[in-house]
This record gives structure tokens, C-alpha cells and sequence, in this order.
């Protein structure tokens, strides 16, 4: 009998976060020529769904798939593209053009969530799973919402529901990531850092979490989901301060996610104050200091330092993207300022846009040439 040869398995990331990262910097853009008449595109809510469905789900799938056989990864890359072409009705096949989002979604909570339920074994990093799954679920309600099976005003509120998931995810994968770097960093120069992980404060801000997405299920109960964000702001403050970051700032594979992080604690208080106050400013405007500065920093954070550690280069070469960092939090102070002066409205969105579009086109040419580099050590 021959020797059967091991079965060749690969990791998401080598394709979905150079894709992840050009797509980003072109749907925002495309959204800007849509509301300015020169294009059409599906709805209202086209842009909010395709970044986090196609942008942040793509990069999760980067981040967490690997080790997956070329076919399973071959459906899970051809299904994102279908998607991205469905959603933007250009496959032209009616109602049909919402199943590359379901098999997308649904094939990447199947191959994501089962190894969380197997692994975890402490009560925080049970919480991963069933996350997935209620993704998994938002995808399923909105695309309903899409053919008219449900109200299409029900689009608005998932995407609200799917952003507090990605906060609770970014909050559990941002601390992951950090806590571990930092004290390292700090072992490498002497010192100890006594607070890592931090498992009461992250179990707290976990259950404040939950309980807001439970509020903001609810009607007219937005005081009390402002006022659970407040506290998951104030928990990761909290957070940030004992890791005495400002000892980090030296480091942009530190201080890039971090400033992500506390892009978090900022999106968290804008939410807050819009839900707890009888201000003018609708909920989304308050959301994009976490879709655009924590969902923005954290994922190009979390690509960058994923690729240059699979592929066995320094950390040191990050420093070539604080740029791109940078130009991710310009970009969302513009975005967040449209309501203070909102007859810069198009002149503030073009220039957020415009910041945000280049540093996601540095990052795709970082992630690039790092893929180089791993193929051409020499």
C-alpha cells in the first residue's frame, strides 16, 4: 500500500484581507456616487450592510479560517464575491441574487463557531459562538427584509443590532490581541505588567454588552441602551488604563490598536449620549465612531499583524501603516461632524471618504507587499 499524502490545508487570509482592504477602499466612495445621482445601487442601506457583512465579516473570516481544505476555502472566497455582485444588483437574478449572502454568511458561521463551542471552557469565551450565530441570524433577517418576505424598514434596525455585535466581537478580539502584546512589550524592557486580560472587567463589559443589543431590541428603551453603553465605555477605559498604555506609544503594533480601542469606548459614549439625550442627532451618525474609527483601526490593525506573523516577519514593520491609522481617525472625525455643521454635509463625507479610501489602499499595498516578501524571502 502507498503512503497517503497529508491533505494540503490553508489559511482565509492570504486571500480575504487583500480583498477585504480593496473593497473598503472602493464601497465607500461608490456610496458618495450614489448619493450624488451619478450612479445607482440598491438601497439606502447598501453601504452600512456591505461594511460589516462584506468588509468586516471578510476580515473575520480572514482573522479566524485556517486550516480548511482548498475546496471549503474556494466556496467560502467564490460565495463573498457572488455576494458582493448580489447585493449590488448586478447579477440580475431577482430574488435569487440573496442566496450568495446566505451561503457566504451561513458556510462562515459553519466553519467559524464550532471550534469555539469545542474550546472554550471559560464562561467569556463561550460568548464567541453563539456571536456568530446571531450574525449568522442578522444576515437571514435583512436579506428577508431585501425580497419584501419582511417590513423593509426592519433593514435599519438590523444593521443597528449587527453593529453592537461587531462591538462586543472588536471589544472580546481587540483585548485578546492586545493584552498579551502590551505585557510582553513591557517584559522585554524590564518591567511587569500585572493587569493582562482582565477577566472581571471583560466579563462585565461582556454581560453590559448583551444587555444593551437585549434594550435595543426594544422599543422606546433607549435611555436604558445608552446608558449600558456608557458603562461598556467606562469598562474599557477602565481597561486601557491598567495597561499604562503610555508606555507603548513608541510602538505602532501597539498604539494602532489601541487607538482602535479606544475609538470603541468612544463609538460606545456617542451611542450613549444619542439614546440618552433628546438631542437632533440620529443614532447613526453616532455609530460610525465604531464602524469607522474602532471597526476601521482594530481590522487593519489585526491584518497587518496576522500576515506579518504567519509569514514570519518582524513586527517592526508595521510601523510602515501608523499613516494609514491615522487617516482612519481623521476620517471619522469628519464623518462625526456632519451633524455640527450640516451644510458641509457632501464636503465632509468627500473628504472622510477621500482619508479613508487612501489608507485602505496603503493597507491593500502593505498587505501586498508582505504576500511578496513571504513568496520571495531573498
Amino acid at each position: 500500500m502507498g503512503i497517503q499524502k497529508p491533505k494540503r490545508l490553508f489559511s482565509a487570509d492570504i486571500f480575504f484581507f487583500p480583498l477585504a482592504a480593496f473593497f473598503a477602499a472602493t464601497i465607500i466612495p461608490a456610496w458618495l456616487m450614489v448619493l450624488q445621482g451619478w450612479i445607482s445601487l440598491p438601497n439606502h442601506h447598501w453601504h452600512g450592510h456591505e461594511m460589516l457583512f462584506g468588509y468586516g465579516l471578510a476580515v473575520v473570516c480572514g482573522y479566524l479560517v485556517n486550516r480548511v481544505s482548498l475546496l471549503s476555502l474556494s466556496i467560502l472566497l467564490l460565495s463573498w464575491i457572488s455576494a458582493r455582485l448580489g447585493a449590488s444588483n448586478l447579477l440580475n437574478i431577482g430574488v435569487l441574487s440573496i442566496l450568495p449572502s446566505l451561503i457566504f454568511v451561513g458556510f462562515a458561521v459553519y466553519l467559524i463557531a464550532p471550534p469555539f463551542m469545542k474550546a472554550a471552557k471559560k464562561p467569556e469565551n463561550k460568548v464567541f459562538a453563539p456571536l456568530f450565530i446571531a450574525m449568522g441570524i442578522c444576515e437571514f433577517i435583512y436579506q428577508l427584509g431585501e425580497i419584501n418576505v419582511l417590513p423593509s424598514d426592519i433593514s435599519p434596525f438590523i444593521l443597528l443590532i449587527t453593529v453592537d455585535l461587531f462591538s462586543l466581537l472588536l471589544f472580546l478580539m481587540g483585548g485578546r490581541i492586545l493584552a498579551p502584546a502590551i505585557a510582553g512589550h513591557f517584559y522585554r524592557k524590564g518591567y511587569f505588567l500585572e493587569a493582562r486580560v482582565q477577566p472581571k472587567i471583560e466579563r462585565t463589559a461582556i454581560v453590559i454588552i448583551i444587555t444593551m443589543v437585549f434594550f435595543d431590541f426594544i422599543p422606546k428603551a433607549e435611555i436604558i441602551s445608552g446608558l449600558l453603553a456608557f458603562g461598556a465605555a467606562i469598562a474599557i477605559m477602565i481597561r486601557i488604563f491598567r495597561w499604562k498604555v503610555w508606555g507603548i506609544v513608541d510602538e505602532p503594533y501597539l498604539w494602532i490598536p489601541v487607538l482602535g480601542y479606544i475609538w470603541l469606548a468612544l463609538g460606545f459614549c456617542l451611542k450613549g449620549w444619542i439614546q440618552m439625550t433628546t438631542n437632533p442627532f440620529p443614532i447613526i451618525d453616532g455609530i460610525h465612531g465604531v464602524t469607522i474609527g474602532a471597526l476601521g483601526t482594530l481590522t487593519l490593525a489585526i491584518m497587518v499583524r496576522t500576515r506579518l506573523q504567519r509569514s514570519k516577519q518582524r513586527l517592526e514593520d508595521f510601523k510602515d501603516i501608523k499613516q494609514a491609522a491615522l487617516l482612519i481617525s481623521l476620517a471619522a472625525l469628519l464623518r462625526l461632524a456632519i451633524p455640527l455643521v450640516p451644510s458641509y454635509t457632501m464636503v465632509l463625507l468627500w473628504f472622510s471618504a477621500l482619508a479613508w479610501c487612501i489608507a485602505f489602499i496603503f493597507l491593500f499595498c502593505k498587505l501586498i507587499q508582505i504576500s511578496y516578501k513571504d513568496l520571495n524571502p531573498s
